[in-house]
């Protein structure tokens, strides 16, 4: 019993021993586990470093298949493990400083754009092309037309648009400039209230009197080319000289002229054309005629010859410019018939399209096809004279039957309509309903000068005739000689 009794009180003894044994085993497991768990929380920072001393001994080997994530240990107190994606490696990134730095808020820009108008072009066009709204456009012409016929833009003219663009690119047309001629401007600007206001601006233009003289060799126009007029002042000298000289029949080798005309000129010195011819002599065999611009009492202005008689008759004898006569009045053989046949008028060969010019002042008659004239026109001038115009490509605007005329005006074009055997103008003067020979017609003359108008017209007279000398003496005359 002894044996027994000791036996049983040794027992709790070793039984207390094996606990403390487990209880020690279980706190060294956890000591183990916790240990492996720092061990790998370091271990990427720790690979990145190169330092393998940290790697825990009980991290099992990698598992086979898929790796591309790393994994983490979780070990369980009785063994085993499980593995689990590493927060390390998807760690966040860090957040950046989304504050907002202060903006300058962007402004209206406002810019200048010149443009050049191309062949084709309409203003519409080009307000289109840079990115001009539609109502702004049509607001802008509508103001426009009522200094500028847009219809007349023109290749090669300046065009200025002022635009305002917004942040968000919306474009508004702030004003629109227009060269419509050297020193001269159209101008449509927005106002306050949003409308567009037209309006023209002008250079101040000089009027300086420049002189010409030449010898003619050829022809008045190339003559005059060659000094230096301009094709508007030759023009309006031909028409001066045109009621009593026949340009193919009168001029010769050697005949010469003389002129003064106002010429315009810009503050830079640019000369952008020539006014009014104040005086000319046209020396045809010797024997001068001369010119005097004079405006009368009424405003009216004509040109006179030295005794103050206008050169202003009631017919032109050639309708057309610089045009050959082909053809003249009398009998000949019909080019086209083949036979002898009375011509009833005067040929002038001449480019088709040739402007055709009112012969006198008068009412349209005939506008239209007519026979063998092809295209016809007929002015009734006075009870007795009319001239008549045929073989007509067409007739200028506003040009029909009923319409009224003024001497030099374009009244059509030369053409080749009819029984022609190429283009010409074919012209005739009817008295009474008759044609004549429209280069040998006497034309009845214009209006004399009398009493003070007279007086007034010989004094200026002298002082035209001065100032040409004043020129002549300062060598400022543009002279040719063959």
């Amino acid at each position: 019993m002894q044996d027994d009794d000791t036996t049983a009180e040794k027992t709790p003894k070793r039984v207390e021993s094996r606990h403390l044994l487990a209880i020690g085993l279980i706190v060294g497991v956890s000591a183990l586990t916790l240990a492996a768990a720092m061990t790998a929380g370091r271990s990427e920072a720790g690979a990145d470093r190169g330092d393998e001393s940290t790697t825990s001994l009980m991290t099992p080997p990698p598992m086979s298949g898929n790796t591309g994530s790393a994994m983490t240990p979780r070990t369980f107190l009785y063994g085993g493990s499980e593995y689990l994606p590493d927060p390390g490696r998807h760690r966040a990134a860090p957040l950046k400083n989304t504050r907002s730095e202060p903006t300058t808020p962007q402004e209206t820009r406002e810019r200048d754009l010149a443009l050049s108008v191309m062949p084709g072009d309409t203003l519409g066009q080009i307000l289109d092309r840079n990115a001009v709204s539609r109502q702004d456009t049509q607001d802008a012409l509508s103001a426009l037309k009522s200094v500028f016929d847009p219809r007349r833009l023109i290749p090669g003219q300046s065009v200025t648009l002022s635009l305002l663009s917004d942040p968000d690119g919306t474009v508004t047309l702030n004003r629109i400039l227009i060269e419509t001629e050297p020193g001269r401007r159209s101008v449509a600007t927005r106002q306050e209230n949003g409308k567009f206001d037209a309006d023209e601006e002008h250079d101040p233009i000089t009027v300086e009197p420049q002189a010409f003289s030449a010898t003619i060799t050829s022809s008045l126009f190339a003559a005059g080319e060659s000094v230096g007029m301009s094709p508007g002042a030759l023009q309006q000298l031909i028409k001066l000289y045109s009621y009593d000289v026949d340009f193919q029949r009168d001029i010769h080798e050697g005949d010469s002229f003389e002129v003064m005309v106002d010429r315009h000129v810009l503050p830079d010195g640019t000369v952008i054309g020539d006014g009014e011819i104040d005086f000319a002599t046209l020396t045809l065999s010797g024997v001068p005629l001369r010119l005097y611009r004079f405006e009368d009492k009424s405003g009216f202005v004509d040109y006179y010859n030295e005794k103050g008689q206008s050169v202003r008759k009631a017919l032109l004898r050639t309708p057309v410019d610089g045009a050959r006569i082909s053809s003249g009045y009398g009998i000949r053989k019909h080019p086209v018939l083949g036979f002898s046949k009375m011509h009833k008028g005067v040929d002038f060969a001449a480019p088709i399209g040739t402007p055709v010019y009112a012969a006198g002042d008068g009412v349209v008659e005939r506008a239209g096809p007519w026979s063998t004239y092809g295209n016809y026109l007929r002015i009734r001038h006075t009870s007795s004279y009319a001239t008549a115009y045929g073989h007509l490509k067409g007739y200028a605007r506003d040009i029909h039957s009923g319409s009224r005329v003024r001497q030099g005006q374009v009244v059509a074009y030369s053409g080749n309509t009819g029984r022609t055997t190429g283009p010409h103008l074919h012209y005739e003067v009817l008295v009474n309903n008759h044609q004549v020979n429209p280069l040998k017609i006497k034309m009845p003359s214009g209006r004399s000068l009398k009493g003070e108008e007279l007086r007034l017209f010989a004094k200026l007279r002298k002082g035209i005739d001065h100032s040409f000398s004043a020129l002549a003496s300062k060598n400022k005359i543009a002279t040719a000689t063959p």
